[in-house]
């Protein structure tokens, strides 16, 4: 484990270790309506992805979800090869889906009112942020808070050609 700018970063896949496989989630429904937000299991091809987990009554998510959401529309935007999934935990859905709109998100949410989500990927707490490789490998996780800097060596590192095994 690395401490990076007040979160914990926890590499899982490195050259030369076991890999943890990402679980499959959903269909979970979509905050604003629109087709269920999954992640996939199995061995089909997939795009690396950045899933990020909040609620709107969380002091530093409300800080935090804003800048993912400008770097996801920038990642987007340049035609980086890395999604973003929100998942709105232990959360009101109509009070999630105003947060994520206040904040710009543009990526598809999951309403994930029951907290289910988060302890499959040994999630215990508000935000974190796991990252998926094309592989279905968990690659990373950030417990608290992300800042930006971070987030965008992920999204270099799970391009293509950007470092990720």
């Amino acid at each position: 484990m690395v401490a990076v700018a007040g979160a914990v970063v926890l590499l899982l896949s490195t050259a030369g270790t076991t890999t943890t496989r990402a679980p499959a989630v959903g269909p979970l429904v979509r905050l604003g309506g629109g087709p269920p937000v999954s992640l996939a299991s199995g061995t089909e091809p997939r795009r690396p992805t950045a899933v990020t987990f909040f609620a709107s009554w969380c002091s530093p998510c409300r800080a935090e979800l804003p800048v993912i959401a400008r770097v996801a529309r920038q990642a987007a935007a340049s035609g980086a090869a890395v999604s973003f999934v929100g998942i709105d935990g232990n959360d009101d859905p109509a009070s999630g889906l105003a947060f994520a709109r206040a904040s710009g998100v543009a990526f598809p949410v999951g309403e994930d009112a029951a907290s289910a989500v988060a302890p499959r990927f040994g999630l215990q707490g508000y935000p974190d942020t796991v990252f998926i490789d094309a592989k279905g490998d968990i690659a990373g996780i950030v417990r608290g808070p992300i800042s930006e800097s971070t987030l965008r060596g992920w999204v270099t590192r799970l391009s293509p050609g950007g470092g990720s095994s």
